[in-house]
């Protein structure tokens, strides 16, 4: 089957690609990913690294790689959500740089992107990057702006929001699927579901 930018970017372009169908395309898909990794539109390089990452096996790692090594934090963190979806070991190549990136945004995707059982070179690499992290202090924010790489109010010393429990992860409101009840509303909070949402 020969595939085409144009059906590439029909599958990438909407603003939801079906990665599905752009897994589909198969390797023939992989000139066209390097060539918009390349590019200069950031939103569809990130889409195109994250498609290579769904191709079949490890076929797609090397447009991945690339992605991992771009200077643009975006498809950085593309590049590790990708990883997700390889085998555990060029996961590991892709996310050695990643879990110890500068940008605290590509960090927390690669983390949550390491494999199950990662290999000991990505185990240490991790290790690593976290006693770095431990043994730089926090630089002082002048004139209580807001720290880079933070969300408004997330407290920066722990990524946490304000009122989110440090041990859950869920913010006051949100029920991890206990019984209990919200108010008088009668709702059931669902787990990591806000009161409302369905």
């Amino acid at each position: 089957m020969s595939v085409s930018m144009r059906d590439v970017r029909k599958v990438l372009d909407p603003e939801e690609p079906d990665y599905a169908a752009a897994a589909r395309l198969g390797t023939d898909s992989l000139p066209h990913l390097r060539r918009l990794v390349a590019g200069d539109d950031p939103l569809l390089a990130a889409k195109a690294a994250y498609a290579a990452g769904q191709l079949a096996g490890d076929t797609g790692q090397d447009v991945v790689t690339t992605a991992a090594r771009s200077e643009d934090p975006t498809l950085r963190v593309a590049a590790a959500s990708a990883a997700a979806s390889l085998p555990p070991e060029s996961a590991a190549a892709v996310l050695s740089d990643l879990v110890a990136d500068d940008d605290p945004g590509v960090r927390k995707v690669a983390l949550a992107a390491v494999p199950a059982d990662p290999p000991t070179e990505l185990a240490d690499r991790i290790q690593q990057a976290s006693l770095a992290a431990q043994a730089v202090p926090a630089e002082p924010v002048p004139n209580g702006e807001q720290p880079l790489g933070t969300m408004p109010g997330e407290r920066a010393d722990s990524g946490l929001m304000p009122g989110e429990g440090a041990t859950t992860g869920l913010m006051p409101g949100e029920g991890p699927g206990a019984d209990r009840r919200m108010g008088d509303s009668g709702i059931e909070p669902k787990p990591g579901k806000m009161p409302g949402e369905e």
